[in-house]
């Protein structure tokens, strides 16, 4: 339907429409019910539009919703009507569905601009010149009219309207602020529906995605976010407010950081930036969880940033499964000591704690104890081997498989004598008790003995190079040691050698 011309081609002898105030109220209330019991807004409207139309004397109340604005044309669909009698029924009417009006007529251009305004409008058909509206509201023995535009979200989503084919009164005053209310009613239920429908949603996604939702406005810093993430943080899900800085206290704060830092430079860009991070997020029960932050400035039409949207992604069991990976990947698969890559982590990406000692220390005459128990058994050897000085270190050292029958300690915090005396514990704890080795097919465990010889080096800051420096001066000693007859500890500073029971 076209719907009326602007209020200015309505003639001021047309009479007013009779109203009576009490009814109107009474009708509105009404249908204002229905809107908030019913369980579709849809049904709501039906029922307040059979309200207002007894109370206002028309023939026909209708909806009609906007579907498209192009160019040349308004694409406009007929879906809500109530109607005194069959006879004024447009609803099943299939030109009423889905119709086209054409904009090449200026007087529905002006019609349309003004709706997209949110101007109302009154007439009377006889009073209107001839034109595309008169014709197609004669079409429909129309004699008069009144329509109010029904914005939801400040956007303009329908028309609310009123058709009398009996009398040709001015709907201007009571009887335009009865559709203007009317019309606002609807849009408040179809916002509310379209709130509720979003919110089932986001609780689905937030169940099936283990993911939360959330909305922080950069006007004023109020927060929105998804039930289950309410609930996730400790917040009864109906509350109405998150406060921001709580939120944000509940990241990291090396991750608050990053995010603050980011948000700084990208608020200002001219389109939207992706952000993506994982970030710690303590929840209820105060402890640490994985989540993926994927965030995104949003824009108003003038390219003003108004929201950071995004979302929450529980990445834990990821994250536990990355932490594994890598911890097998920095793991001896013999032994369960640390590799080289192991190692090297934690030299170079760990902040370390100065003075630090590297110890290098290998078997002696490994190869002849396979040659002469087998590879089995050297295998066996060097896990028992592990164990075994594993209960020498602190937790806080690293005991590193290097490759063979190679093997380094990382002790940090240690003054030098420490470190000579942890090194020579070692020593003993090898050579002063014999190895039992229990092989499969062998009915008799094999006991073995033998003896490491070791090389210490001291770093006492992180200085250029220094790592590969601690590296060289380690293996230098270690080399010292075995010259001097294996079975023994050499220190890199000063090449003393610590031989067996000195």
């Amino acid at each position: 339907m076209l719907g009326p011309p602007p209020r200015s081609s309505l003639p001021t002898e047309v009479a007013k429409v009779p109203l009576v105030a009490d009814d109107c109220l009474a009708a509105l209330a009404r249908g204002s019910t229905a809107l908030m019991a019913m369980e579709h807004w849809a049904d709501g409207v039906d029922r307040l539009l059979t309200e207002l139309g007894p109370v206002s004397g028309a023939s026909r109340v209708w909806i009609l919703q906007l579907v498209e604005i192009q160019p040349d044309r308004v694409i406009q669909d007929y879906v809500f009507e109530w109607a005194s009698s069959e006879r004024y029924q447009l609803l099943n009417h299939y030109r009423s569905r889905f119709f086209a009006s054409s904009l090449d007529e200026v007087e529905y251009q002006q019609l349309v601009e003004e709706r997209q305004r949110g101007c109302r409008h009154s007439f009377c058909t006889p009073m209107l010149p001839e034109g595309p509206i008169k014709r197609h509201l004669e079409s429909q023995a129309t004699l008069s009219m009144a329509s109010v535009p029904i914005f939801v979200d400040g956007r303009w989503w329908g028309t609310l309207g009123i058709d009398d084919c009996d009398r040709s009164v001015n709907w201007e005053g009571p009887g335009l602020d009865l559709l203007e209310t009317a019309a606002q009613m609807v849009a408040a239920a179809l916002y509310r529906y379209q709130l509720n429908h979003r919110s089932r949603q986001v609780e689905l996604f937030h169940k099936v995605a283990d993911c939360g939702v959330w909305e922080v406005s950069l006007r004023n810093g109020r927060v929105w976010c998804s039930q289950g993430l309410k609930v996730a943080l400790g917040y009864p899900e109906t509350s109405p407010r998150m406060p921001l800085r709580r939120l944000a206290n509940r990241l990291h704060p090396t991750d608050r950081a990053v995010i603050w830092s980011w948000l700084r430079e990208s608020r200002n860009a001219p389109t939207p930036v992706q952000f993506r991070l994982d970030v710690r997020v303590r929840l209820v029960d105060d402890a640490w969880s994985w989540y993926e932050v994927i965030a995104e400035v949003q824009h108003n039409d003038q390219g003003e940033p108004v929201a950071l949207a995004g979302v929450l992604v529980d990445i834990g069991k990821r994250k536990q499964e990355e932490e594994q990976a890598q911890a097998a990947s920095e793991r001896d698969a013999l032994t369960g000591a640390l590799n080289r890559r192991g190692l090297d982590r934690q030299m170079s990406e760990h902040p370390a704690t100065f003075p630090r000692h590297l110890i290098l220390f290998d078997i002696d005459h490994f190869k002849q104890i396979n040659d002469t128990h087998g590879h089995l058994v050297g295998d066996a050897l060097l896990s028992q081997l592990v164990d075994r000085l594993q209960h020498e270190l602190r937790p806080e050292d690293c005991l590193v498989r290097l490759g063979g029958e190679e093997f380094a300690v990382l002790a940090t915090g240690m003054q030098n004598e420490q470190a000579m005396s942890l090194a020579e514990r070692l020593r003993r704890c090898v050579a002063d008790t014999p190895f039992c080795i229990e092989v499969a097919g062998v009915s008799r465990p094999v006991s073995v003995n033998m003896t490491i010889s070791l090389g210490v080096a001291h770093q006492a800051s992180d200085e250029f190079e220094a790592l590969a420096q601690l590296m060289a001066e380690a293996d230098q000693a270690l080399y010292a040691a075995k010259h001097t007859g294996r079975n023994c500890v050499a220190a890199a500073e000063s090449k003393a050698i610590y031989e067996l029971g000195s």
